[in-house]
């Protein structure tokens, strides 16, 4: 395996499948991939009926889709809509090489305002779904 983003850290905000995909295929690749999900509903991709059970009423079984979106990554529960949760994504934000969303800032203050972070470091990556 190759190990070309062996030092670099991305923080993953993001749901569904294209950003969350990008970003398992960053981690395949060795960087540290921080997910930040809702603490009581998680990725979006969660409430998907696909397991190894079959399609249809999740009945449960591993959902083999939200594996496949998320290996090789951390993950954390942050709630973005209060404000305790956006200065905890502030600081994360501060530690990373990149951040990847795909959150639209309209609708979550927390990506308007890490877009203008103060991280010298930081790049910036959006893949709107």
């Amino acid at each position: 395996m190759s190990e070309m983003l062996k030092d670099v850290k991305i923080l993953e905000l993001a749901h569904w499948v294209a950003t969350p995909s990008a970003c398992a295929m960053l981690a395949d690749i060795r960087a540290e991939v921080v997910k930040v999900e809702h603490p009581e509903t998680g990725d979006a991709v969660r409430s998907l009926n696909v397991s190894t059970r079959g399609t249809g009423t999740h009945t449960g079984g591993l959902n083999t889709v939200l594996v496949q979106l998320n290996r090789g990554k951390q993950s954390m529960g942050i709630n973005l809509e209060v404000t305790e949760g956006q200065e905890t994504v502030r600081s994360l934000a501060a530690t990373v090489d990149v951040l990847v969303t795909n959150l639209t800032p309209r609708r979550h203050s927390a990506t308007a305002s890490l877009t203008k972070t103060s991280s010298p470091s930081i790049r910036k990556s959006f893949t709107w779904s």
